[in-house]
């Protein structure tokens, strides 16, 4: 299998945590959007879990001397890597309230 790296911020614009009080447990919602957003896809596209692709972790990949957040798969074939390249899409927009809600806006086009 082959890892690929997708950059966390083509996937989601959720933020890290909900701006109310909750510590460390309060965070690392971005992630777990930009994954799901990115696995989904991957279902879309006629790929399935487990057999075409896994979720490997999430971390930093180094991109023009600077560390940005990436979510990494591991696929099957090499050529699933530019399927996701070019469908991935952040259509969802989400905005957080002072009380610790989302709300997803619908985006104009």
């Amino acid at each position: 299998m082959k890892e690929i790296h997708i950059q966390q911020k083509r996937a989601t614009t959720r933020m890290g945590y909900l701006p109310v009080e909750g510590g460390g447990l309060n965070a690392g919602y971005d992630t777990v959007d930009a994954v799901a957003n990115i696995c989904t896809t991957a279902g879309n596209l006629g790929m399935e879990y487990g057999k075409d692709f896994i979720w490997a972790y999430a971390g930093y990949e180094d991109v023009a001397e600077d560390l940005d957040e990436c979510i990494t798969l591991m696929v099957k074939e090499e050529k699933y890597e530019s399927f996701l390249q070019l469908a991935i899409q952040n259509n969802h927009k989400i905005k957080h309230t002072n009380d610790g809600t989302v709300k997803l806006i619908k985006e104009r086009r």
